[in-house]
């Protein structure tokens, strides 16, 4: 969520498209630590749910970072408005229910979850603002956990993809640290509040809520980047 926000404030002081989102990834370092140590309580007992979705991600990020590396900031600032629109329409988009209360766990479901976890991995890599929407639309189509559960479990994933993406960006491409270093306070103190905000709000509010920001963002977006 507060890379939504975070995203748009860096082009607004006048930082190039990639280079402000390869910015951005590196700040969300520090949010993604946060979180995670405020999310410890939910992580606890899910390690086994939490690793493969962690490591299938991480590999996604690095071959977004590689893809972000090659745009052109006219192509890319085009781009943005859409992606976040899909991930609106993604979070907004009910769960549907196993016949029989009952879900599959078959192979090849799991190859295809697992792939889907890839290939957000790359959206994170590639565009970190919004990547946390795209991937709580994801793991709350795949996980019977209740939210506030893979809202963590998102943390941790999208944290090992920026990690990995953030390394990349520092030693190839121009990072705004001046930018990053009063960013990244911020997010890290954010990081330790969301948590526990999170607790205390119904799944569907919370859905909703980001989703519509998600919707009014990407409109704000288009208009900037078409008109």
């Amino acid at each position: 969520m507060a890379s939504l926000i975070s995203y748009p404030a860096l082009i607004s002081v006048g930082i190039p498209p990639v280079l402000a989102n390869a910015s951005n990834t590196v700040a969300l370092i520090c949010s993604g630590i946060s979180s995670i140590l405020a999310s410890l309580k939910e992580l606890r007992g899910h390690l086994k749910e939490v690793l493969p979705i962690t490591a299938m991600t991480a590999v996604g990020g690095l071959i977004g970072s590689i893809f972000l590396l090659n745009s052109s900031n006219a192509a890319f600032s085009k781009i943005v408005p859409f992606l976040i629109f899909f991930a609106a329409c993604s979070i907004l988009i009910p769960k549907r229910q196993p016949r029989n209360g009952q879900k599959a766990s078959s192979k090849n479901t799991l190859f295809w979850e697992y792939l889907i976890l890839g290939l957000v991995g790359i959206y994170v890599g590639y565009f970190g603002a919004g990547a946390g929407v795209i991937m709580i639309a994801v793991l709350s189509k795949i996980s019977d956990s209740p939210y506030h559960v893979y809202n963590a479990t998102r943390n941790a994933a999208t944290l090992a993809a920026n990690l990995i993406a953030s390394i990349i960006f520092i030693f190839v491409a121009h990072v705004y640290w001046s930018a990053i270093i009063p960013l990244g306070i911020g997010l890290f103190i954010g990081g330790f509040i969301g948590p526990s905000i999170v607790r205390f709000i119904p799944t569907n509010v919370m859905r909703v809520g980001v989703g519509i920001f998600a919707f009014l963002l990407s409109f704000y977006l288009f208009i900037k980047a078409f008109f």
